[in-house]
């Protein structure tokens, strides 16, 4: 049997102090291979603790992480870049593209840390733009093009490595009501190719666009529709 792509069993994150700041608790969450999946809630809720969790960027302080059956906890720091290198590919609110590249070696750039030779960089990014619609604009700068299009070259870098699963964060709060619809109709898209995605969200309309919805509050997984 596969195991899930993604499975957190029993993870809580705790922060020194007196007291310490417990900011998870005991969660379980399993995203299985081509999943479309919200998480929802407000600020403060535990979406960004959680997000570098299940991108293995930060270690639980109690519980298991497993990306693709893996347990993270037997990684060292070196292993568990090359894992995420590989395995995870990240979409964030701020696009964080380089202004004086074009779009085509924005997204090479993101294979670097995977050892990927260049002339295949550069034929995987061009085969990620097509994907997201963008063939036509590979040597465009990012300041020439518009932010829905920017966004999508981030998407493009994410999906270029061909990662097990996609962590996007909040990949409309940067973005214009069409321009949001836009991206959440093409996450829909590359969902309906196979790709693993979860959204991390604070708005409930974007997350009643996908078909499974978690909810956090408070650290703690309240709900699923």
């Amino acid at each position: 049997m596969t195991p899930p792509v993604l499975e957190l069993d029993h993870v809580t994150k705790t922060y020194p102090g007196d007291p310490p700041l417990e900011v998870l608790h005991a969660v379980n969450l399993a995203i299985e291979e081509g999943e479309l999946v919200a998480v929802v809630g407000p600020s403060g809720s535990g979406k960004s603790t959680l997000l570098s969790i299940m991108g293995t960027l930060d270690r639980p302080t109690s519980g298991t992480v497993r990306v693709t059956g893996i347990d993270i906890a037997g990684l060292e720091d070196r292993q568990l870049s090359a894992l995420r290198a590989t395995r995870i590919g990240f979409v964030f609110q701020q696009f964080f593209l380089s202004e004086h590249e074009s779009v085509l070696d924005n997204v090479a750039e993101g294979l670097l840390y995977a050892g990927v030779p260049r002339w295949e960089r550069q034929q995987r990014a061009a085969e990620a733009l097509d994907r997201v619609g963008l063939g036509h604009r590979t040597q465009h700068r990012p300041t020439k093009i518009s932010g829905g299009e920017r966004q999508r070259v981030a998407i493009a870098r994410a999906l270029a490595g061909r990662p097990a699963i996609v962590l996007a964060d909040e990949p409309t709060g940067n973005l214009d009501s069409s321009s949001g619809a836009a991206i959440v109709a093409m996450l829909e898209e590359l969902n309906d190719d196979g790709a693993t995605i979860v959204v991390i969200t604070h708005d409930h309309d974007v997350a009643a666009c996908f078909p499974r919805r978690i909810e956090i509050l408070d650290g703690s997984i309240v709900g699923e529709r």
